[in-house]
């Protein structure tokens, strides 16, 4: 898969750089590109000062008013949107559109998409979580390889067309969820939940297929989706003791 990385203008845990630093510097050694959404190119900034390092994204989008005061520049600008998109698409349908068209990126990986504890974001993390079903819409011609996702340190948000294998991240619990925008969202097969989810239909409209777990000492699980089946965002979030947020 062609893999694109999009830093969305949203909350990053400060006190977990090292992730971010790690997520970066993997995607340069495999040549994914790096995409930041207005504000989003402050964690470049954040990670420049912390680790003396010099990373720099390849392209920025946005009308630039949440990326003031960022001494990191980035490679290239699209300023040819600024005050002519910005009505029609936010900044990370920008992005996702872009990666798609012009990297050809069929794999989306987003970073800063959570909302920000002090602001309220609660409209900008549901939007972002649509941005890997509009994705989806750029590239289906019953596109089965298309993939995203949303990243943090703690939590990993899948949008599954047919299936992920998720695995362990520490030793500690490990929780998954399943959300249905559709009506006919069916699991063929769950492996190693605590509550198999295999036939299992998730209700758009219920919460019943939440707060599922890992069985204690598996090291991966698997989810299938029947064939007819619709997407389904699966959020993976694991415990950590040392979690200072």
């Amino acid at each position: 898969m062609d893999t694109a990385l999009i830093f969305l203008n949203g909350h990053y845990n400060l006190h977990r750089l090292d992730f971010y630093r790690q997520e970066i510097e993997n995607a340069v050694k495999d040549g994914s590109p790096l995409l930041c959404a207005d504000g989003g190119i402050r964690i470049f900034d954040e990670l420049n000062r912390h680790f003396s390092v010099n990373f720099i994204p390849d392209v920025l989008i946005g009308d630039l008013d949440s990326g003031a005061n960022c001494l990191t520049d980035a490679r290239k600008v699209i300023k040819k949107w600024i005050g002519k998109t910005d009505k029609d698409l936010t900044d990370g349908q920008l992005a996702v559109k872009y990666a798609i068209e012009n990297y050809r990126s069929n794999r989306i990986i987003i970073y800063g998409g959570l909302p920000r504890n002090d602001e309220y974001e609660t409209d900008h993390f549901l939007g972002n979580l649509k941005l890997l079903r509009f994705g989806y819409a750029l590239t289906r011609v019953d596109n089965k390889d298309y993939s995203a996702e949303i990243r943090d340190p703690l939590q990993t948000i899948h949008f599954v067309l047919s299936e992920v294998r998720i695995e362990r991240k520490n030793s500690g619990l490990q929780r998954v969820s399943l959300i249905a925008d559709d009506s006919d969202v069916t699991v063929e097969y769950s492996q190693n939940l605590r509550w198999d989810l295999t036939t299992f239909h998730v209700h758009p409209d219920l919460s019943n297929a939440l707060r599922n777990e890992f069985i204690e000492g598996a090291e991966w699980v698997r989810i299938k989706l029947s064939e007819d089946s619709a997407p389904v965002y699966v959020i993976h979030n694991w415990y950590d003791s040392q979690n200072e947020d």
